[in-house]
């Protein structure tokens, strides 16, 4: 068996395997992390928004430059290098410190912290503040040295401020036992801890108040409360410096991904010769298997790392993400390719672009595109963020969950519809199986919406395969059949423009918007109902094309034909998630 392996494709085999491991590691988690450095549903869809716009416009600009100075490998290895440090820089973005007015009381020998909201705080941040796994907590807090308090303070806590200066200490609490729920929220403080690291439990004996700021970065149940609570920081999450490294690091790793996917998959082309173009899938393969297996593997890291800590701990992925990198970047300067050679130039590619955008049945075929996208960037950016909606917050095996979910979503999902995609595109027809992926995403959001125990969507993801798995397949194999002799790179890089683009931008943007206004539930009802709608004006513009009689033969177009299922073009779908990276 040893000597039946073909010791040239090696390298390119371990090249996704690698690289797929790397990113699985990272990308699924990216929304997550964000979320926990403080940002909201609505910046993260706003920021998913921009990076499939950025890697659109860097794959055909660098890949033209590749093509023209004969530079594949070379631009290959550097924006590998590239992807790997904007990735590794994610990991040294601190946490936004959100703060809030709150307004330290004293009374009866005993002090709280008094928290009232902007408008009202949400019954599902309440509940959260009561169920959390870890009771215990500390908030730093910063007061107004004020001349009625400042005898307290300097006589129990021996701060002796002059009037005017704050004074700040950590507030040690236990919920369970010390919090009491009126129209605001008061914390009862068990203790003071202060800048010399002394603390006392008694803090005052007699009945003074002050205002105060109060931040508590390590306790997320504290943490989302403080963000509903009066003149709460949250709000100029863009002005901060963790937000212009979070975005810029993003930019640059997704400008990273899209070069080295393309480049990679020209170099693999390449190296497999005109003669074995159909072997693509078995090499590609590997980087699905990669990706599930580092995807799994990195949510159950990631907890077991962050026992008995509230937030995750996300260092492990980052430290495995550049050890596969390095392998990757090793095993790609073996690749050996031979000269590309140059296609002929078709002098009409525009004017043919133009004619096949006039067709009713292409603007139909991308209206259908933009709504899977939609559906696709709601997925891909958001069902995690989800799941963290479904459990209580310091949940010790969250990411254990969601590496499962990834794992569904590759092995039971992607993989078995990669592999009969073509049979069911031969049974139904593309007008059918994109009907059935749109029905399929509507089904799958409504479920979403009605699960209360997050393990539930582990059961769910099995609908990743008729939807998103199908969805790739459909698309590569219709665009490759309209598209004009001499214009097939073209028209894929078009579809992948509108899907990703316009429809994965999109729906990130919508949803994030969706999930700060309505939560997650409310927000993939919406999505549900929408994909319906999408699915029904999808069909009636299909009616209006045959009452039109839009067929390819009438109207002259004998390529369009029939449909004859590209081998290359279904298993290029092997890792749908990075494809479009």
């Amino acid at each position: 068996m040893i000597e039946s392996i073909n010791r040239d494709l090696v390298p390119i085999k371990a090249h996704y395997f690698l690289y797929n491991a790397a990113t699985g590691c990272i990308v699924p988690f990216l929304p997550t992390l964000a979320k926990q450095l403080g940002f909201s549903g609505f910046l993260v869809g706003t920021i998913y928004t921009i990076l499939p716009i950025s890697g659109l416009i860097a794959k055909p600009l660098f890949g033209s430059l590749a093509d023209k100075y004969k530079l594949h490998k070379s631009f290959f290895l550097f924006f590998q290098a590239f992807l790997t440090i904007s990735f590794f820089t994610m990991h040294f973005i601190p946490e936004i410190m959100t703060t809030a007015d709150t307004r330290l009381k004293c009374s009866n020998s005993q002090a709280f912290l008094e928290l009232c909201p902007e408008k009202s705080f949400s019954r599902d941040v309440l509940d959260n503040v009561i169920s959390s796994n870890k009771s215990e907590g500390d908030c730093q807090i910063s007061c107004q040295s004020l001349t009625k308090i400042n005898d307290t303070v300097c006589t129990h806590w021996h701060l002796c401020n002059p009037d005017g200066i704050p004074f700040n200490f950590t507030a040690h609490y236990d919920m369970y036992h010390d919090l009491s729920l009126k129209d605001c929220v008061n914390v009862k403080v068990e203790k003071a801890i202060f800048p010399d690291g002394q603390s006392t439990k008694r803090l005052c004996d007699t009945g003074v108040s002050t205002p105060c700021k109060i931040s508590c970065p390590k306790h997320p149940a504290m943490d989302n409360l403080i963000r509903q609570s009066k003149n709460s920081t949250s709000l100029s999450q863009t002005s901060t410096y963790q937000f212009q490294v979070f975005l810029w690091a993003s930019i640059t790793s997704w400008i990273g991904m899209a070069v080295v996917v393309s480049l990679g998959d020209a170099i693999c082309f390449n190296v497999l010769g005109e003669n074995k173009r159909k072997e693509y899938g078995k090499q590609r393969m590997w980087g699905s298997i990669g990706f599930g297996i580092f995807g799994i593997s990195a949510g159950y890291l990631v907890d077991v790392f962050s026992r008995d800590e509230t937030n995750k701990d996300y260092t492990c992925i980052f430290y495995i993400m550049l050890i596969a990198m390095i392998f990757d970047i090793i095993v790609s300067a073996t690749l050996t390719k031979k000269n590309l050679q140059s296609g002929e130039i078709e002098p009409s590619v525009l004017w043919e672009l133009w004619s096949l955008m006039r067709e009713g049945r292409i603007l139909v075929f991308t209206f259908w595109c933009i709504g899977s996208g939609i559906c696709t960037g709601v997925v891909w950016n958001f069902l995690l963020w989800y799941t963290e909606e479904l459990v209580p917050p310091g949940t010790e095996w969250l990411k254990t969950l969601q590496g499962l979910v990834i794992g569904v979503q590759s092995f039971l999902g992607e993989l078995p519809f990669n592999f009969i995609s073509g049979t069911v595109l031969r049974k139904l027809g593309h007008i059918n199986v994109m009907s059935l992926v749109l029905l399929v995403y509507a089904i799958r959001f409504m479920a979403y919406s009605v699960i209360s125990n997050a393990w539930w969507i582990i059961l769910v993801e099995v609908l990743h395969g008729p939807s998103l798995g199908l969805c790739w397949p459909t698309m590569v194999s219709y665009g490759d059949k309209v598209a004009p002799s001499g214009t097939k790179a073209t028209i894929q890089g078009v579809i992948g423009a509108i899907f990703e683009g316009v429809g994965v931008s999109v729906g990130s943007l919508l949803c994030g918007y969706l999930m700060d206004e309505y939560r997650g539930a409310v927000t993939f009802r919406i999505f549900s109902g929408g994909a319906l709608i999408w699915l029904t004006i999808y069909w009636i513009l299909q009616l209006l094309l045959r009452k039109a009689k839009a067929y390819p033969l009438q109207q002259g177009h004998s390529h369009l034909a029939s449909y004859a299922p590209p081998n290359d073009a279904i298993l290029m779908t092997m890792s749908q998630e990075l494809q479009t990276y």
